[in-house]
Formats: structure tokens, sequence, C-alpha cells
């Protein structure tokens, strides 16, 4: 069969076209997605999802952000689309090319705009390794792959910094303290404390953030307590620290909170924290 010029190119367009319609990706719950063609309208369903987009250089892309989406300060000018939970009429009437959701956090969210046709991408972000992840699964999402590496590349280079430490100190972080709450086994904080050189005691807890006896956190006299909630001056006047207020150091919960690149920010300073106790 011969085929005129013209009508190669015709065919050859077509083919890529389709190849381009045709992309898909298996996402974080499983999911194979079918991908836009061309995504120029994003909504991120939690504040980490937009901040994530932010540092891949696509914050020009999105057109809505969880209310509660406070970095970078870009995010303050962007359409709300509800806090928890998040508003899936308003998600729809802001035509989004691609949800980027947190299999995580919004688990029957993500089913339900599924349901409702939108194109959804789901990540699960829990810890510093399945964060490096997702930025790679975005970045090949939304054709970016060169600048989803370099910045992973960049971060497990900054990881890689970190000497081993002579003794790992005892750590206590305080998320709450009425009941007393803590970071366990599976939570961010407890990801940042082992990679810094840490031991967190809230790990022997059941759950990731689990409520914790206060007679056992006295007997097990940690090297530091982490404050959480800028509440240094209450902490100081508790009875379970009666014994322990030189172990209490307040931190900005921001680095340690958000899967994103401020992870590494926070995890700097804590090894820097740990340096000093040695």
């Amino acid at each position: 069969m011969k085929f005129k010029r013209g009508s190669v190119v015709l065919w050859l367009f077509c083919l890529m076209a389709v190849s381009v319609l045709a992309q898909s990706i298996t996402d974080a719950t499983g999911a194979t997605i079918k991908l836009p063609a061309e995504i120029k309208r994003i909504v991120a369903a939690v504040p980490s999802d937009a901040e994530m987009l932010f540092d891949l250089g696509l914050g020009d892309k999105l057109v809505g952000v969880n209310d509660w989406a406070a970095y970078p300060k870009e995010v303050l000018e962007i359409e709300k689309i509800g806090g928890s939970p998040i508003n899936i009429e308003k998600i729809i009437a802001l035509k989004p090319d691609i949800v980027l959701a947190n299999a995580g956090l919004v688990p029957k969210e993500i089913a339900m705009m599924r349901d409702l046709g939108l194109v959804v991408l789901a990540i699960n972000p829990t810890d510093l390794s399945s964060t490096l992840e997702s930025y790679l699964l975005v970045g090949k999402a939304f054709n970016i792959e060169n600048t989803a590496l370099t910045l992973v590349k960049s971060l497990e280079a900054r990881q890689g910094k970190l000497k081993p430490l002579a003794k790992k100190p005892k750590v206590f972080v305080e998320i709450w303290h009425e009941p007393l709450m803590t970071a366990g086994k599976g939570s961010l904080w407890d990801s940042l404390i082992q990679t810094a050189g840490g031991e967190n005691i809230g790990a022997y807890a059941q759950g990731s953030y689990p409520v914790f006896n206060e007679e056992e956190l006295i007997k097990q006299n940690p090297d530091l307590i982490l404050l959480t909630n800028y509440n240094l001056e209450e902490a100081q006047n508790r009875p379970v620290y009666a014994s322990l207020k030189t172990k209490l150091l307040q931190i900005d919960p921001s680095l340690f909170t958000y899967p994103t690149q401020r992870l590494w920010d926070g995890l700097e300073v804590l090894y820097e924290i740990f340096c000093q106790k040695q």
C-alpha cells in the first residue's frame, strides 16, 4: 500500500495523538489512571499536595487548594475547595484536568471523585522514602520527570551528609497534651527521628499517633522532649514534666508535618539538635 506524503504525516500525527491520549500511570492506590493529553488545571486536595506541586514548579497550574493550605504564600491567592471535608462540588466546578490527592488522608473522597468522573492521581507519602517516591510519581504523571529526579537527588544528597551519631538520643514528641499524645511508628516524625540518628520513644506505643502513658514517659526519662504546639511555658508547669523540664524543646512543627521537601529542613534541624546531645 502506498501513502501520499501528506497522508503519512497525518497518520503519524494521529498515532502520536492516540499514544498521548492513552498514556496511563499506576498510582498509590494501585489504580491505573488515564492521563489527559495536556494538563493545564490542577486541584490539590490537601495542603501538602499543593506544596509538592510548587516544589516541582507546577504552582502556576493550580486552580484549587485546600482551605488549610498556607505554604508557600502563593497558595493563599488560589481558590479554596474546603478543608475537612473537601468540597467535591466546588472541585467539579473548577473543571480540573486532574486532582492530586493524598491517599492516606482523603481515601473516601478519592473514590467519590473518581465515581463522578474526575481524574485523580493518588500519592501516599508517609515517610522520607515514600515522599521521594511521590515526587517521582508526580513528575512522571505531569511529564516533568527530569525536574522531579533532580529534586529527589538533591534531597538524597542532603540526607547523605548526615553522619552516624556515637549515641542515639531518646526522643519524645508531644503532639498534644490532653490527653498526652505522641508520634508513633509509621509517622513522619518517627521516620525523621530515626533517620537523624535518634530513638523515638513513641514507636513503642500502638498506632501512628497514640495516647502515651505519663508514668511510662517519666520512667523512660528521654534525653529530649519536642513540643509541637508553641506551648513551652505551659508544658514547664505540668506535673508530668516536673523532673524533665530541662529536656523540653519547642520547635517549628511545620518542618516536620508536611511530606514535602521541607521535611529535609526538619531532618537537618533534628540532626543538629541530636549532635548537641552527644
